[in-house]
């Protein structure tokens, strides 16, 4: 095999993962779009839902046996296990938006810029 041949298949390889980067780049583009304009809160990673309403749930303390008692946490507790809650929604939602965007312009970006260097240079060598 040529210098030439192996040139112009490393060109080609190149071309079609650079392709192959900017369909990834597009698709997480269009994830992007529609979490932003089809959900009122854009979504955590992997679309768990999860209700903060249902915090706190009473938990077990420990007490003798004899008692066998379950303790509910006291309202300013129950408060704080919700409101820390909803923060972590709201961060892991927001992280996720920021990772969308990362990845829709790196992709993107990655593929259009190897695609445009390696393509010409892959016709040039397979044609001359």
């Amino acid at each position: 095999m040529s210098g030439k041949t192996i040139a112009t298949i490393y060109f080609y390889l190149i071309s079609a993962v650079s392709l192959a980067l900017i369909i990834i780049g597009v698709f997480n583009g269009v994830n992007f779009i529609i979490n932003s304009t089809q959900y009122d809160k854009y979504p955590t990673r992997y679309g768990l839902v999860r209700d903060c309403s249902v915090y706190p749930m009473p938990y077990k303390v420990a007490i003798p046996a004899d008692r066998g008692e379950i303790v509910t946490p006291l309202d300013e507790e129950q408060k704080q296990q919700k409101e820390r809650c909803e923060k972590q929604i709201e961060a892991d939602s927001k992280q996720h938006h920021i990772e969308d965007i990362k990845n829709t312009i790196t992709f993107t970006l990655a593929g259009i810029i190897l695609f445009v260097i390696h393509f010409p240079l892959a016709l040039k060598n397979s044609q001359s």
